[in-house]
């Protein structure tokens, strides 16, 4: 039988997220990519109202279609949201959802957890990990918030705004780990892979 072990070279990322393909590519870690679709993500906060088990079971529903069909390779899948006040604040649909996002993160503190969960099925692996990293944004003015809004990609993005790229003008302080905003908490993730050595 095929283990996790002589296959640790063939991880599978289930995640679109370039963000993760590039820090994970940076780690020296060999993958492939193959992502899921589940449907609807802001189901998992409506049907929970503790916010760091409804970001985990996300995790672990993006991994679980992919571990279901390799279960002899490693799969590491993650999801990262924005939460001010309690609110999660996921992807923008639109130019005016995000400018809506963006004022209110303005001037205040909000948090980003990000979700890593790696499942080896024939290994009987399954853990989890959740980081999160506290970010102040200074107070963004209009002219610079439409400055943003008509340069910046930021649908993709929960809390409509990268870090690693226009966002990181808005930033005033950052309490934690950096890669974690960006997608993959580097330090977390490399906690969970050694469950594979």
């Amino acid at each position: 039988m095929k283990t996790c072990k002589q296959n640790t070279s063939r991880l599978i990322l289930a995640s679109k997220s370039p963000r993760r393909r590039e820090i994970l590519a940076g780690m020296g870690i060999n993958f492939v990519v193959e992502a899921a679709d589940i449907g609807d993500e802001e189901r998992f906060f409506a049907e929970n109202s503790n916010i760091c088990e409804a970001i985990i079971a996300l995790a672990r529903a993006k991994n679980r279609p992919i571990a279901e069909k390799y279960p002899d390779l490693p799969v590491l899948s993650a999801d990262t949201i924005v939460v001010i006040d309690g609110k999660v604040l996921g992807k923008p649909a639109d130019r005016e959802e995000a400018r809506s996002i963006l004022k209110m993160l303005s001037g205040k503190t909000h948090s980003v957890f990000t979700a890593v969960n790696l499942v080896c099925k024939n290994l009987g692996i399954d853990e989890a990990v959740l980081e999160q990293t506290g970010v102040r944004f200074v107070e963004i003015c209009d002219e610079e918030l439409e400055k943003y809004l008509d340069t910046a990609n930021y649908l993709d993005k929960a809390g409509a705004y990268g870090i690693q790229e226009h966002g990181l003008y808005f930033v005033e302080k950052i309490d934690g780990c950096y890669s974690n905003v960006v997608g993959l908490p580097i330090s977390a993730t490399k906690k969970l892979l050694k469950f594979l050595n």
